[in-house]
């Protein structure tokens, strides 16, 4: 039966209902071991419960990019409302598995395009990355 199937995962029956424990203790974990938490389970939800997108992921990636010690391969322009991949090599490398799931710079293009960036092509701010909901410190805006 559906309850039999369920004491295999962490619930248990009685006489009248079911209860299942799938609680995780975040309490100890580091706000790095967080954001990684929310990231995986960005990627791999198989609850049906509601993905990061993609912008709130960025958004979180460039928020920490001085902190984490990636700052030189993306960061936030000085303003803080475009963001400049610095060095495409390395962000395809190291920054793309790890945070979006994706191994090709055309994916993570195609992804900015879907969502509407603009990439800029003159002035100050050349090869940027804008949106006008997308704003340092204004992570909200990416829900």
């Amino acid at each position: 039966t559906h309850n039999e199937s369920l004491t295999g995962i962490g619930c248990h029956r009685s006489a009248q209902f079911v209860v299942c424990h799938d609680y995780h203790d975040h309490s100890s974990e580091t706000e790095h071991e967080f954001m990684m938490t929310k990231l995986n389970n960005s990627k791999n939800n198989n609850t049906g419960g509601v993905r990061i997108t993609f912008p709130k992921i960025l958004h979180l990636v460039l928020s920490k990019a001085e902190e984490y010690g990636f700052d030189h391969i993306v960061s936030w322009q000085p303003h803080g409302r475009s963001f400049l991949v610095r060095d495409r090599e390395k962000f395809v490398k190291i920054i793309m598995p790890k945070y979006f799931n994706q191994t090709k710079y055309t994916s993570f293009q195609r992804q900015l395009n879907m969502y509407g960036f603009r990439h800029l092509t003159i002035g100050m701010d050349r090869n940027a990355y804008y949106h006008e909901y997308f704003l340092k410190h204004k992570g909200f805006l990416c829900e």
